[in-house]
């Protein structure tokens, strides 16, 4: 295999990788045409990543780089610094990280493993892709800190409970499978797409922890037949980030 030349920024590299690492220590990032993709889950499986970035440059090959540890790689963009111009490489079992300020080079080289250390999850993409919704309605910023600091107060609720009250779209953060205890009711938007939520529609409050971070608005999509609740981010027309989580029995 020739080395390879993967034109992406320093930024977006970071901006790819810090989302999965929230997810999961590992993943297999591919890359096709002009983007870079993965897929992953927790550990347990409850919320599931699809993560794809633009490529500056339509890839010559597809690619295929398991990484082992991103907090690892993400250490080592961070000690490159963040002044000159940024490159990556792939060699045969390695990339190559340079960033070179002034013609003074600095660069790393991340190994990569095997396929049988780090396995794709086993997910198409396809399948997400092609998921219809029933509803649809944006989550901003603002409100889904608040409701993650919810969960501070109403501290033995780990459910949030998204439904419609006085034609609003509200979040509640409760477990409604215990009684009597502290929650709280959050209201979104009156604003949404397609049908109404009628049932609660409850699902895990730890996906909060991995949206609090981003700034523009959250698209939220719900399937109510599979019982599947997408949250899009888009980030200028660059990188896409879509959670997928499934909604809890109760």
């Amino acid at each position: 295999m020739s080395n390879r030349k993967i034109s992406i920024s320093k930024e977006y590299l970071e901006k790819i990788l810090k989302p999965i690492n929230k997810i999961s220590e590992s993943c297999v990032l591919k890359g096709k045409d002009n983007f870079l993709y993965t897929v992953c889950s927790t550990e347990d499986k409850s919320v599931i990543l699809y993560a794809k970035l633009k490529t500056s440059s339509e890839l010559e090959e597809p690619l295929k780089l398991n990484l082992i540890s991103i907090k690892r790689l993400l250490s080592g963009l961070n000690s490159l610094g963040n002044l000159g111009d940024f490159s990556i490489t792939l060699f045969e079992n390695y990339i190559k990280c340079e960033v070179d300020k002034d013609g003074e080079k600095t660069h790393l080289k991340y190994h990569l493993v095997d396929d049988d250390i780090v396995k794709e999850f086993p997910l198409k993409i396809e399948k997400i892709v092609n998921l219809s919704f029933n509803t649809e309605f944006d989550l901003s910023p603002e409100t889904s800190k608040r409701i993650l600091a919810a969960s501070s107060f109403a501290t033995d609720a780990q459910k949030v409970y998204f439904g419609l009250t006085d034609n609003i779209i509200t979040a509640e953060v409760n477990d409604k499978t215990i009684p009597n205890i502290d929650n709280m009711l959050i209201p979104i938007t009156n604003k949404w797409k397609g049908d109404d939520l009628i049932l609660d529609f409850p699902i895990s409050i730890e996906i909060f922890k991995n949206l609090v971070s981003f700034k523009s608005d959250i698209k939220v999509k719900i399937n109510n037949e599979s019982k599947v609740a997408i949250f899009n981010i888009v980030e200028d027309n660059l990188l896409e980030l879509k959670y997928i989580v499934s909604a809890l029995i109760k």
